[in-house]
């Protein structure tokens, strides 16, 4: 944040000598139009084969030297604008980091036959998941890409999400309305039913949204008691000849804005339902990348003990990431200490009575009979008492 924060500065600036020369090259321009347009109604004014006055000839030899002189002020500023917009090219050069190779070794391992399989069937589940199925089918066609299921749950969320951005949450609606049991406790449909009720208010009349409102509201009165009182007197504007509303009730009012936030609370609490993450894999994976390159970058640059060095490892990150709100859900596969592989469904991790956790694999081969000494503590127990973890 502080490096876009420092070529927002320098943008700024830039930003700001543009504009001020752009306004002072206009005042400029426009005097220099004027006197010659008043020249020209001047000179116009005499016969036509009539030549020019001495006093006449003077006025046009110094206009067409203040054009002249202008000019090349002009050209002046507009190279001093330039060393400006360099500024900005090198602020970014100083505060981005632009080769990343150091600290991603195996960024060529995508290419490989074990992994461009992957890569390629990440790529097409995000563009079937976004809804763009044309665009997903000629991917999936040129790049030969194989087991990507293209009706995906997600692609149809993503549709009514997109419809409720361009104002018509019909089909949210009839999405909620099939699931209306499990969504008692969410404040998506008093949002959608509110945003259709202005909708209609729009198309057809304050009237038909009152209707509306009372067929759908009362449902929704104990939970939104609030919201759907301020929905009520915003519809007052909707009348034609009503002046402007209060500044309390311009959201509602404004089609762009309760689409947008009702397809936000639409993606988030249909991925809540249906335990999908909000991110596809490869967003996930590019959020990820996206918070620790830089400080990926910035350990390695520190890591000069040749010691040090020896103990970053390729297969792992030196700290733990976090994703924040936005991070889709997503969790590291849980890597057993004592055998060095990765959990499965067949060799799941195991929760010991200490507190200490080993894949199954690894507990079978500490046990010795009915008595198993965890490798961490001194503690012994039973190998029947150790569980299984589960991540969610």
């Amino acid at each position: 944040m502080d490096s876009c924060t420092g070529v927002e500065q320098d943008l700024d600036k830039a930003l700001s000598k543009f504009n001020s020369l752009n306004d002072h090259t206009n005042r400029v321009l426009q005097d220099i139009i004027d006197q010659v347009e008043e020249l020209r109604k001047e000179i116009a004014k005499q016969p036509e084969d009539t030549p020019l006055s001495p006093a006449q000839a003077m006025v046009v030899g110094d206009l067409a030297a203040s054009v002249k002189q202008t000019v090349f002020q002009m050209s002046t500023e507009h190279r001093e604008l330039h060393a400006s917009v360099s500024r900005v090219g090198k602020s970014i050069d100083r505060h981005f980091i632009a080769d990343y190779a150091s600290v991603a070794p195996k960024a060529e391992s995508f290419c490989n036959d074990t992994n461009r399989p992957i890569m390629e069937q990440a790529i097409a589940q995000h563009i079937y998941r976004q809804g763009l199925e044309d665009v997903g089918d000629t991917f999936v066609e040129e790049a030969k890409v194989t087991g990507v299921e293209r009706t995906c749950t997600f692609a149809l969320l993503q549709r009514c999400a997109a419809a409720l951005s361009e104002g018509d949450p019909s089909a949210a609606l009839h999405w909620t309305e099939r699931r209306a049991h499990e969504l008692h406790n969410s404040p998506l449909p008093f949002t959608l039913h509110r945003m259709q009720a202005f909708k209609l208010a729009r198309e057809k009349g304050v009237g038909a949204a009152i209707a509306y409102a009372r067929r759908w509201f009362p449902a929704h009165a104990a939970r939104h008691e609030r919201a759907l009182q301020a929905c009520v007197c915003a519809l007052a504007w909707c009348t034609p000849g009503a002046g402007p509303a209060p500044s309390i009730y311009q959201h509602l009012l404004d089609p762009k804005a309760l689409g947008a936030e009702a397809a936000e609370l639409f993606i988030k609490e249909a991925c809540a339902l249906l335990r999908l993450a909000p991110l596809s894999p490869l967003a996930g994976g590019v959020l990820a990348g996206a918070r620790v390159l830089p400080a990926l970058h910035d350990i390695r640059a520190k890591m000069t003990h040749p010691h040090v060095i020896a103990a970053w490892s390729d297969d792992e990150l030196p700290f733990e990431v976090d994703l924040g709100e936005d991070g889709g859900g997503y969790h590291s596969v849980f890597a057993c200490p004592i055998l060095r592989q990765q959990a499965s469904e067949q060799n799941p991790p195991m929760r010991l009575l200490c507190g200490h956790v080993i894949s199954r694999d690894a507990l079978n081969k500490l046990a010795m009979g009915a008595k198993l000494k965890c490798p961490y503590c001194p503690m012994e127990q039973s190998p029947a008492e150790a569980r299984q973890i589960y991540f969610s």
